[in-house]
């Protein structure tokens, strides 16, 4: 029965995926409906060549960019994807390299083979080639590794980029700037509107089923949505599932405020973080866990790229229905959580070590969807500034409408010291109780060194002195904390109360040849009122390679001469066209005995469909759920068909529909999409030809097609079409993002843009409307020459200064040996051209004189503007 309804589900989606593909195009182009998008980091050993460049994943291959692999590695390969040819030679003119994916035909070195259309895909941008084709015809090898995002180059000759690699190493050990520095550009701020159009990811589904208590239909709904509201950033999630006992009228969860990295809200209290409706409240050490849902509001000065507390940080966000989330810590598999009713995740209160703290969170969809997101801390590097004063405040009322409250401080006193304090309010079982806590932190060369206290409304108090620092590639904390009628969430209130606690803490790596297994230990004694002892071991041992990650987790626990032990297995692969997670907890004491087992995979199939499979086996009450799924994504919608089956006879089918929705503001353009897209920002990007040089788009001025653009120093994918204009989409929020116009792909190399970019801060449900204007620039030229017993000679490595308005100078250029000088793109204006006169007076030469330069709006090439100095003895 499940394997004829598996069939038919499958020749269903197959039979039925060209006509949606076809209505999907109808409504938006989407030509690339069977590839999903990805953006990989590059690596060459030690060295970064990019932040990002685009991929494409259609079923098992990963396509990546020939032209832009080539230019980062310095081969001389040209694209032109509007030819679909490449063409150019590998390291010497004797290996020429030629493609023209029309005739399907490759030339590398002198031999010729044949092209297998498939593992090409032809793009506005490049030309994109299975990373095992380009690993053929290029000398490197390239190892992908999905869940990171990552590419890793070794090459197998030695390539011309590498000697360059090696100076800019030897540039940034002398103080050179690294490549995360602020270029200086232009902010542009995006202004809250008291209303938008808002973008919508919205799962439609409709099912059918069979319980036990008869048969049931039902429809559900889930939608997010983000906009500006009331001069305010407004996320919005609602659901609508008749089908959760918990929960069946759905929920509602609402946050309005604004978030700014630069500290430019409420005025003098320079707030970077104010948010009213679901907020969250963060725990405080000894005295409560962070709390992620529930009605309030918080305000809060601390930097957003900064951990939650001093040694622990809590990730958490939004997740979409049918999503799944990862979390690594330094290369570790340590958690995994599907989406939930609310449509969140959450990792409470990881906690920190002295030394990297490497978080990635690896997000994976229904439609095979993948994205990566990153968080690294440095502890030791975490001190306040002096004198700088770090505030939050925070208060909501939890689903079973108890009150949490917390304000907080931290203040830096010294260069190497400062100091932490807060009043709390929490339910702790039964009643309410407030907290006062007060703490120290002292940064001493490699150790971190740390006191607090803290005091209950009823008395209780409270004391900690802890350390932390690194022995060689291990990280080390120790702590005791003692109690005298102090309890809390962390303490809660017993019959035995907790007097004292000692914890001890290591976190490292275990060096095998070619791989590294990540190790966590932890151990904590607790002495009781009574005299009694409470010990508790954890272990963690993972190892990570090739994409595969593995995981295994142990508790032993004592108390009262009562023995307890279980762990956890969790494993992890992902490979191009197949993704497999497990779980399994199982006890070791006192019984030995098998709990849970949950796998589920993902498998890229034909025509872009990807089925996913799951089972669920509970052991202590045997019985087993089946969870089967059929998705396809068509570009503009994603359609998916589901079932299960449990051994308790019960069973079930349905459809859902994947849709995200936005508006394209400069056009008023409706936008479909499969993937999820109100959760990020977007940026609408003008290049024109401005012809009267006012910066602005106007009458006369002219639109730049197929222009490209850098985000972080990266190229992008994204193109301007014929009227001059892109659409980016899925930005970093909240976030600082320097966009260029990339110049390379102006094909008139005299167009230059007339400022090098903008930094913007992107948020959900606001696309930025940036104008970069370019200019028809001019060309100077001539020869510097040294008048020597009347014999004028050539002379070289003299500086010239382009001086403009307010004597600022535009452009510098120094001549080469022969005295040979041109200054390229200078952009329209009167100039006046010398020889720099810091350099005159140092050699003791005589200037003769600057030219007056005058470049026209439509750019004017000058020749010949030559230069004759005199030495000073003559």
């Amino acid at each position: 029965m499940m394997q004829f309804a598996a069939r038919f589900l499958l020749c269903a989606l197959l039979a039925i995926g060209p006509a949606l593909d076809a209505c999907a195009q109808g409504q938006q182009p989407a030509p690339h409906t069977d590839a999903s998008v990805l953006l990989f980091e590059v690596r060459m050993g030690r060295h970064v060549l990019a932040d990002a460049i685009t991929a494409y994943q259609v079923e098992r291959e990963i396509l990546l960019p020939l032209g832009e692999l080539s230019r980062l590695l310095t081969l001389a390969i040209s694209t032109t994807p509007a030819e679909a040819r490449a063409s150019g030679y590998v390291l010497s003119e004797e290996r020429v390299f030629s493609l023209d994916v029309i005739e399907r035909e490759v030339i590398n070195g002198g031999r010729r083979e044949l092209l297998d259309r498939a593992m090409v895909k032809l793009a506005a941008d490049d030309i994109y080639v299975s990373s095992t084709l380009l690993a053929r015809w290029l000398p490197v090898d390239i190892g992908i590794d999905l869940p990171s995002l990552s590419l890793t180059i070794t090459p197998r000759e030695k390539l011309p980029m590498q000697a360059g690699l090696e100076r800019r190493q030897r540039g940034q050990a002398k103080g050179a700037r690294d490549r995360a520095s602020d270029p200086g550009f232009a902010r542009h701020d995006a202004p809250y509107n008291l209303a938008s159009v808002p973008f919508i990811d919205q799962t439609i589904g409709l099912s059918m089923s069979d319980t036990g208590s008869g048969r049931r239909t039902e429809s559900n709904y889930s939608a997010y949505l983000t906009s500006d509201l009331l001069g305010m950033q407004a996320s919005l999630f609602a659901t609508r599932n008749p089908g959760d006992p918990r929960n069946p009228s759905g929920q509602l969860r609402l946050t309005l405020g604004r978030n700014d990295p630069d500290a430019g809200l409420l005025g003098l209290l320079h707030a970077r973080t104010a948010l009213v409706g679901s907020v969250a409240v963060p725990g405080l050490p000894n005295i409560s866990y962070s709390s992620s849902t529930g009605n309030g509001a918080a305000l809060s000065n601390r930097p957003l790229n900064q951990p939650t507390r001093f040694d622990k940080h809590t990730l958490q966000g939004d997740l979409p229905p049918g999503w799944d989330v990862e979390l690594y810590y330094n290369e570790a598999l340590v958690g995994f959580q599907q989406a939930s009713p609310d449509g969140k995740y959450t990792f409470a209160d990881m906690p920190l070590a002295y030394g990297p703290n490497e978080f990635r969170l690896v997000f994976h969809g229904p439609l095979g969807q993948l994205r990566v997101e990153r968080q690294s801390f440095l502890l030791e590097q975490s001190a306040v500034a002096p004198g700088a004063l770090y505030y939050s405040v925070a208060q909501h009322r939890d689903r079973d409408g108890r009150t949490r409250s917390l304000a907080q401080f931290e203040w830096g006193l010294a260069s190497h010291l400062s100091a932490t304090g807060a009043l709390a309010r929490l339910p702790v079982g039964a009643v309410e109780q407030r907290y006062s806590h007060l703490g120290l932190h002292g940064y001493l060369k490699s150790f971190i060194l740390s006191g607090e206290v803290a005091r209950a409304g009823d008395g209780g108090q409270m004391a900690q002195a802890s350390i932390k620092t690194r022995i060689g590639n291990l990280s080390v904390s120790a702590s005791r904390a003692q109690l005298d009628g102090f309890t809390s969430e962390v303490f809660q209130p017993a019959r035995d109360p907790v007097r004292s606690r000692d914890e001890i803490r290591v976190d490292g790596a275990l060096l095998a040849p070619g791989v590294a297994f990540p190790v966590s230990l932890q151990a904590r004694r607790d002495t009781l009122a009574s005299g009694l002892e409470a010990t508790q071991l954890q272990g963690r041992v993972s190892a990570y390679r090739n994409g595969m990650a593995l995981s295994n987790a142990l508790r032993w626990q004592s108390v009262g001469g009562n023995k307890y032990a279980d762990g956890v297995v969790q494993a992890s692969r992902r490979v191009a066209g197949v993704s497999i997670n497990g779980q399994l907890d199982y006890a070791i004491a006192p019984d030995a005995d098998l709990r849970s087992l949950a796998l589920s995979a993902d498998y890229h199939m034909a025509a872009g469909v990807v089925a996913n499979l799951g089972l669920v086996r509970w052991f202590a009450d045997p019985h087993y759920r089946l969870t089967g799924a059929l998705n396809k994504s068509l570009g503009s919608f994603g359609l998916g068909l589901n079932g299960f089956y449990t051994s308790r006879r019960e069973f079930g089918a349905g459809v859902q529909l994947f849709m995200a929705l936005g508006l394209e503001p400069r056009q008023r353009r409706i936008m479909t999409d499969a993937q999820p897209m109100a959760g990020t920002g977007a940026a609408s990007l003008r290049v024109f030809l401005d012809r009267n040089l006012n910066g602005v788009m106007d009458e006369g001025d002219e639109p730049v097609p197929n222009a490209g653009f850098t985000l972080n120093g990266g190229s992008h994918l994204a193109r301007t079409d014929a009227n001059g204009v892109a659409y980016v989409s899925r930005l970093p929020a909240y976030m600082h993002l320097d966009i260029g116009v990339d110049s390379d792909t102006v094909e008139d190399p005299q167009l230059q843009p007339q400022v090098k970019g903008l930094r913007v801060v992107p948020r959900p449900g606001k696309v930025s409307q940036l104008d970069f204007a370019l200019s028809m620039t001019g060309e100077v030229d001539g020869t510097t020459f040294v008048l020597v017993d009347g014999v004028r000679r050539p002379i070289g490595d003299l500086e010239l200064e382009l001086v403009g308005h307010g004597r600022k100078v535009a452009a510098t250029m120094k001549s080469s040996s022969d005295g040979y000088y041109v200054i390229p793109a200078v952009f329209p204006g009167l100039y006046l051209l010398r020889i720099a006169p810091a350099q005159l007076a140092r050699l003791g030469l005589s200037d003769t004189g600057m030219h007056l330069i005058e470049i026209a709006p439509d750019g004017t090439i000058l020749n010949a503007r030559d230069f004759i100095i005199v030495a000073g003895n003559q």
